[in-house]
């Protein structure tokens, strides 16, 4: 019990650093709060959730959540993958599909239109608290010379990202930590995940950006070992990254990790739309938490995907009614829940 409780406050600690951040780049822009326009009592007979491409841990994530709400409900989910929720975001909003994988500082740039966002998307609703923390790091081929951050300088680093912009953020943040500049760097541009470590793998480029522990480092890797770089432990470090809202965390022991090695960690929401119906989120939120053990076999992230952390306190983006309806029903939507909703549709 001991165990989980520290889990559970380490857990508190650091996803509380995301409002420090989250505040601040869309200070002034309005959250919307407005109610969900789909009120139909009947389940829909499919329902799709958008990921990144397949072999990423969002992917991943979308396929046991699409297995489980198929295999438990009336309804039929299936995954479709995009380049990443900038690309997906437009098809949410449209209402092609019903829920989204996307990390905590995404969410509340989609929903008021800043940061890597040029509209606002006012339909995200957060639906579940997801994977914390959800580690991203950078990895080269195991043989190459580039041990330390210092040594990307002149190196090709994967670049832009495309449909997949916080990526890019996350890239530059990274840099800043690790004493690199952009200009440092001979910048090799890529349209998405898969592509910038694939082409570490081809030898096209030095240096790239990924989730650590997903499908994608394992085909890779069995192509040409590769090596995670690790951030330097430092303070200045840490204020670095505090500052844009991400923790330095030390990695699991997985593919591509040799020895301690302190990367990037951050939440991985599950998101819906205000389009999707209170019955529909209700029903499948249910589900998921009911059989979260058959979760947990899909896919090790899972383990990371704990009931604890379904409903956060420093959402950013206001829950959708049928997730707070279950929630309140098991007894973890609490008055900080009410009280941090009102904070955020002030």
């Amino acid at each position: 019990m001991e165990k989980r409780n520290i889990r559970f406050r380490t857990a508190f600690i650091l996803c509380a650093s995301f409002s420090f951040y989250l505040a601040g780049p869309a200070r002034g822009a309005k959250i919307d709060c407005g109610p969900v326009t789909n009120t139909s009592n009947d389940l829909p007979r499919t329902a799709a959730i958008g990921t990144n491409p397949a072999g990423t841990g969002a992917h991943s994530l979308g396929s046991g959540l699409a297995a489980v709400g198929s295999n438990t409900t009336p309804i039929s989910v299936r995954v479709q993958p995009f380049n990443g929720p900038n690309a997906w975001m437009p098809v949410l909003q449209g209402g092609e599909i019903e829920f989204g994988i996307m990390n905590i500082l995404d969410a509340k740039m989609a929903q008021t239109g800043t940061g890597n966002y040029k509209r606002p998307n006012p339909e995200v609703r957060v639906v579940s608290g997801g994977v914390f923390p959800f580690t991203v790091g950078w990895f080269v081929r195991d043989r190459s010379d580039i041990k330390e951050t210092k040594d990307l300088k002149g190196k090709r680093m994967a670049w832009d990202y495309g449909g997949h912009a916080i990526t890019q953020s996350l890239q530059l943040i990274f840099l800043e930590a690790g004493g690199v500049k952009p200009t440092d760097l001979i910048q090799v541009r890529v349209s998405n995940i898969n592509d910038g470590a694939r082409g570490v793998a081809e030898g096209k480029i030095d240096v790239a950006e990924t989730g650590i522990g997903i499908g994608l480092v394992e085909e890779v890797n069995a192509a040409e070992p590769v090596r995670f770089l690790s951030l330097p432990n430092t303070d200045t470090a840490k204020a670095i990254l505090a500052k844009s809202g991400v923790s330095l965390v030390k990695s699991d022991p997985v593919t591509g990790i040799k020895g301690d090695t302190y990367v990037i960690g951050y939440p991985l929401h599950l998101v819906s739309s205000t389009k999707v119906s209170e019955k529909t989120v209700y029903t499948l939120v249910k589900a998921w938490w009911e059989n979260l053990s058959e979760l947990q076999t899909k896919h090790p992230l899972f383990k990371k995907w704990t009931k604890e952390m379904q409903a956060l306190t420093n959402f950013t983006v206001p829950y959708h009614p049928g997730a707070i309806k279950f929630y309140k029903e098991v007894g973890v939507w609490t008055p900080v829940h009410e009280s941090r909703t009102k904070e955020v549709c002030q």
